[in-house]
C-alpha cells in the first residue's frame, strides 16, 4: 500500500480538537484519513485535493493554498474527526469480538449523552464545513484546480446543508 498523506497529525488533533492526549495514535490515522477522503475531498474536488497532498507531501504548501489548508481545510477535519472519533473511540475491534471500551478512569456515557454530543459535534463540523465551501466559492478565480475537470464540475455550486440529518450536504448542479 502506498503511502498515506495525512493533512492532519494526531499531535495537531489533539490540541485543537477534543481528542485526550493519551490515545494510541495508530487509532486515531485512520479516522483522519477516512475523514479526509470521506468529507474533505468531496467539499474539495479530487484535482485540488491532490493539488493539497502533492503540496503537503512536497512540504510546499504556500500562498492561497496555505490560508485554505490551515484556516479552512484543517478546522472542518478536526471537527468532522471529532465527530467519527465520538462513535469510533468508544468502539474497539479485536480478533474476537467488538466491543465498548473501558477505562479504570472514566465510565461511559450512556448511548443518549452520546447521541446529544454526537448531535453538537455534527452541528459544529457543518458550520465548518459552510464556511470551507464559502471561502472556495469567494476565492475560486484564484485557485484553478477547483472545479477544473467534469468531474469536479459538480463543486461549482455545493450548497452546504442545513438539514443536521443531512450529514451530506446538497449538491445542486447548475
Amino acid at each position: 500500500m502506498a503511502g498515506k498523506i495525512y493533512f492532519l497529525d494526531a499531535k495537531n488533533w489533539e490540541n485543537y480538537g477534543f481528542i485526550n492526549s493519551n490515545i494510541d495514535t495508530n487509532k486515531l490515522k485512520p479516522i483522519i484519513l477516512r475523514t479526509q477522503k470521506l468529507r474533505i475531498e468531496p467539499i474539495l474536488g479530487t484535482t485540488l485535493f491532490d493539488k493539497l497532498q502533492a503540496d503537503v507531501e512536497g512540504a510546499s504548501v504556500s500562498g492561497i493554498y496555505k490560508t485554505l489548508l490551515d484556516d479552512y481545510v484543517l478546522d472542518c477535519l478536526i471537527a468532522y474527526c471529532d465527530w467519527s472519533y465520538s462513535f469510533h473511540g468508544r468502539n474497539q475491534m479485536t480478533n474476537k469480538t467488538v466491543g465498548a471500551n473501558n477505562d479504570q478512569y472514566i465510565s461511559s456515557n450512556p448511548v443518549s449523552e452520546n447521541n446529544d454530543l454526537r448531535d453538537q459535534l455534527i452541528k459544529e463540523a457543518k458550520q465548518f464545513e459552510r464556511k470551507l465551501i464559502g471561502w472556495l466559492q469567494d476565492n475560486r478565480t484564484d485557485i484553478p484546480e477547483y472545479c477544473n475537470t467534469e468531474a469536479d464540475k459538480c463543486h461549482q455550486s455545493i450548497k452546504p446543508s442545513t438539514n443536521d440529518g443531512d450529514y451530506m450536504g446538497s449538491i445542486l448542479i447548475a
